[in-house]
């Protein structure tokens, strides 16, 4: 049990210390994050899917209280990419922002959600 609790211990210091030297791509109030390949993305010294990408972003909105994401390179991105930060920034209720040519500009979702369909009329009765 000893052996158990000090290999604990020496893992979460190591987590706490690779945490702390990692860097975050927070420019002002945005995390800024670039398109990588199999529609995943780098933020400073990470890579993440869109599973993981939805967590970092909310634990940045709690710690760093960021109130948007940008989209850095957006030219490069797919549009599950730009799908995929639009749904998460929604979600989150934050901004969602794209660079295209150096310019910065609202991240429209190139897939938006169904139109929910209509209410089915009633079965005829006979």
């Amino acid at each position: 049990m000893h052996k158990f609790l000090t290999r604990s211990a020496a893992c979460a210091l190591l987590f706490a210390a690779v945490g702390a030297s990692a860097r975050d791509a927070v420019d002002g109030d945005r995390l800024v994050v670039k398109p990588f390949k199999n529609d995943t993305f780098q933020t400073g010294d990470y890579r993440f899917g869109k599973g993981e990408l939805w967590g970092y972003v909310g634990d940045l909105k709690e710690s760093k209280k960021i109130k948007g994401v940008l989209l850095r390179d957006g030219g490069k991105a797919t549009d599950e990419q730009k799908h995929i930060v639009a749904t998460i920034a929604q979600a989150q209720q934050i901004d969602a922002m794209i660079e295209l040519d150096g310019q910065q500009q609202p991240l429209v979702d190139p897939k938006p959600a169904a139109a929910p369909a209509e209410a089915a009329a009633p079965a005829a009765t006979q």
